[in-house]
């Protein structure tokens, strides 16, 4: 979720020419359908328990970010940015729910409040951690492309984009859109990976028993997503 609002907000903003707002704007559908997720995943979560939407919220939210990396300096919002937002959405309002749940299962009425609060902590962590190496992921895959974009601009500059380029150490458009378009679908593949190695944990390691979600409804903890 990190890494997706802060690689898209790069995108829309320097290759889209989103305004700030405009870009705030393209980002309210995330809310919503992230609830309609959470939404689903509480209707159906006592017949079927929580293990499912974990599994098929981590594949939605991989095959999100996985057809994010197919944006280039061509791409529309409509067309490119807004689809798999919005299937990314719908696996993060799954997985909010059924985590949480997992989370909290066994836990006694006593120590709810602090399970809750070391739940959310370790999303803020997990968040950053994550970000740092999508960074790392994005600097690296910019700075080869840069290599390659850097020799094309100074075929065909002009002396004063020249003597501009060589004052700001900045390319222009098209050529700095290529070098930050490249970054972001690195750091998509690799959360796209991230996401699916989680749904494949979810499959293989998470064990549910029906006493854990008797138990969580006996605390009367109800499911949310991270406040």
């Amino acid at each position: 979720m990190f890494g997706m609002f802060f690689f898209l907000t790069l995108f829309v903003q320097n290759v889209l020419d989103f305004s700030p707002l405009q870009a705030g704007l393209a980002f309210l559908p995330v809310s919503a359908v992230i609830a309609i997720g959470a939404g689903l995943a509480s209707r159906f979560l006592p017949v079927f328990g929580p293990k499912p939407f974990m599994v098929l919220g981590g594949l939605l939210a991989a095959a999100g970010l996985a057809w994010l990396t197919l944006t280039d300096v061509h791409s529309t919002y409509a067309g490119s940015v807004l689809g798999p937002m919005l299937v990314f959405s719908l696996g993060m309002g799954m997985e909010f729910v059924s985590l949480t749940l997992m989370a909290l299962s066994n836990v006694t009425t006593a120590e709810t409040g602090a399970a809750s609060g070391l739940l959310n902590a370790t999303q803020q962590v997990g968040g950053s951690l994550g970000l740092s190496i999508l960074v790392t992921m994005y600097g690296t895959a910019s700075a080869n492309e840069a290599e390659q974009q850097i020799p094309r601009f100074l075929q065909q500059a002009t002396p004063a984009e020249r003597v501009r380029f060589q004052r700001t150490g900045e390319l222009p458009p098209p050529f700095a859109d290529e070098i930050l378009t490249a970054g972001v679908s690195a750091a998509f593949i690799m959360a796209a990976i991230f996401t699916a190695l989680a749904a494949l944990i979810a499959l293989v390691a998470i064990q549910v028993r029906p006493s854990d979600l008797e138990r969580l409804q006996g605390n009367g903890a109800s499911p949310g997503g991270p406040a």
